[in-house]
């Protein structure tokens, strides 16, 4: 299975090339990326930082992505073996799909985790997740071993698995500290009230490498913030952002802000999303994004309702107690986050894969007994249920590459943001300055100014146009051109920067 989303993936990249980024996450894991395969954990703060502030990113106390480490990581692998970040995501993906068949074999017999491995092929191929830089793989590879691990080891006693259990704990510290608390959390004490604490051949592995992690952890928030206790995370928040990521904590008093995209995301969209999740209408709203969660786990809506109409059916199984109550987990955390996208899911993709695949095995069963036909009319019910639903799924896939209509290919404007700079060096080659204008947006998710780790070193830097203090950036750079970008009048179009 990781070998299959490898090579179709790599296939398809004459039709379905490298995806460009859009979005602020993918920027920030960009920046992590970069910096990382630069052999750093970190950068120094660029003397003249607040021309280059921008959403989830740090300037102050260094110059570094507000998110863990564990997406960078991965990302940065790709960036150092293949000279793109992207190769990182294809890997993990393709790693994420081994993880979920071993996973789901843990838990249902072959030829039925198999079947699931078919129905994640979607996740781990067509999906944003692969097709982004959003993240989702390495969290959902830390689950789907914790889970995998889980059931080896009370089921078969394979003690030995504990270092598998442990490594995935450590991925989900490093990817989604709360979703993967979640998981972790209960998975552990599930597995303690199994064993008991006299098993030191399961915890003692689980505790030393749960110890690692935590050190590593410390030690780049340390690098990052200064302190071994403050992630990027809360460094961010205390300088950039007024609401809390979940809702069960206050607001905070506005903050002043130096740039206009800065106050309108954290004044206008998180303020906005702030009040729909503190009010009536969050059961509406939250349920909709578990509707795309599993749309996007399972690759399809028929899916959805599949798994809807099965699911009643195993909340009194004694064998999936775990992973229902794991699934209940997932679903009452998403109600006090503040906003809730479908890879915070990534460390319960195995699970939500489990309990559809057994609902499955469960309607054959139901369909063998109670029809006239017998077993094999029942074989060919669940068959053609299942068989019909890929082939759908797939000929729309194949559809959208073949007319270039993939999610990616139709998104932001901001995905102009390479060409605009491949555009510029093929113009004028050297070295440059954009200047970023902006005139007001209704968007609140289009930022352009975004770099490298090493800013003095890009061909292209952008930078925010701060008016007459724009001086001081080009006495620092008295090399290179600049322009001026803006962006809420012409997307596409740079106009050179009038000397001073």
């Amino acid at each position: 299975m990781g070998a299959a989303v490898l090579l179709v993936r790599a296939a398809l990249l004459p039709v379905w090339p490298i995806p460009q980024p859009v979005i602020y996450d993918e920027f920030s894991y960009l920046l992590q990326a970069d910096t990382f395969a630069h052999g750093r954990l970190t950068n120094p703060p660029h003397p003249l930082w607040q021309f280059f502030e921008s959403i989830y990113i740090l300037q102050q106390p260094t110059y570094a992505s507000k998110y863990p480490p564990g997406q960078g990581l991965a990302m940065a692998a790709g960036q150092r073996l293949a000279g793109n970040a992207w190769y990182g995501v294809w890997l993990s993906c393709g790693a994420l799909a081994a993880a979920l068949c071993w996973a789901l074999q843990g838990w249902l017999p072959l030829r039925w985790a198999l079947l699931g491995s078919v129905i994640s092929l979607d996740l781990c191929l067509f999906s944003y997740w692969m097709n982004s830089y959003w993240g989702g793989a390495v969290a959902g590879i830390g689950g789907a071993m914790v889970v995998g691990a889980w059931a080896r080891i009370v089921r078969g006693g394979q003690r030995r698995q504990a270092w598998i259990f442990g490594i995935g704990i450590v991925l989900l510290l490093l990817t989604r500290p709360f979703e993967g608390f979640l998981l972790a959390a209960p998975a552990s004490m599930a597995l303690w009230a199994r064993l008991g604490r006299s098993q030191w051949q399961v915890w003692l592995p689980v505790a030393s490498l749960l110890a690692m992690g935590l050190a590593w952890q410390g030690f780049y928030d340390f690098r990052v913030t200064g302190r071994f206790w403050r992630m990027p995370y809360q460094e961010y928040f205390a300088q950039y952002e007024s609401v809390p990521p979940l809702t069960i904590l206050p607001v905070q008093p506005n903050k002043v802000f130096r740039h206009f995209d800065l106050e309108f995301h954290d004044s206008g969209w998180t303020r906005k999303v702030n009040r729909e999740a503190r009010s009536w209408r969050l059961p509406a709203i939250r349920g909709k994004d578990l509707y795309t969660t599993l749309k996007t786990i399972f690759g399809s809506s028929t899916w959805v309702l599949v798994f809807a109409a099965i699911f009643p059916a195993l909340l009194l199984s004694r064998r999936l107690r775990l992973p229902v109550i794991l699934a209940g987990l997932m679903a009452g955390g998403s109600a006090i986050e503040l906003v809730y996208y479908s890879h915070y899911a990534a460390p319960f993709a195995a699970v939500l894969l489990i309990l559809l695949v057994e609902g499955l095995r469960r309607l054959n069963l139901l369909a063998r007994r109670k029809t006239a036909g017998g077993r094999k009319f029942g074989k060919f019910a669940v068959a053609t249920l299942c068989g019909g639903i890929l082939v759908l799924t797939w000929t729309e896939h194949a559809t959208d590459i073949y007319r270039h209509r993939t999610p990616e290919e139709i998104r932001s404007v901001i995905a102009t943001r390479g060409p605009i700079e491949h555009d510029l060096l093929e113009r004028r080659p050297g070295k440059h300055v954009i200047f970023v204008r902006y005139t007001g947006t209704e968007i609140p998710h289009q930022e352009w100014v975004y770099n490298a780790s090493d800013i003095d070193g890009s061909d292209v830097i952008w930078a925010q146009d701060m008016g007459s203090q724009n001086g001081r950036l080009m006495s620092y750079y008295p090399a290179r051109s600049f322009w001026l970008f803006e962006p809420d009048r012409d997307s596409r179009h740079l106009a050179p920067y009038p000397q001073p």
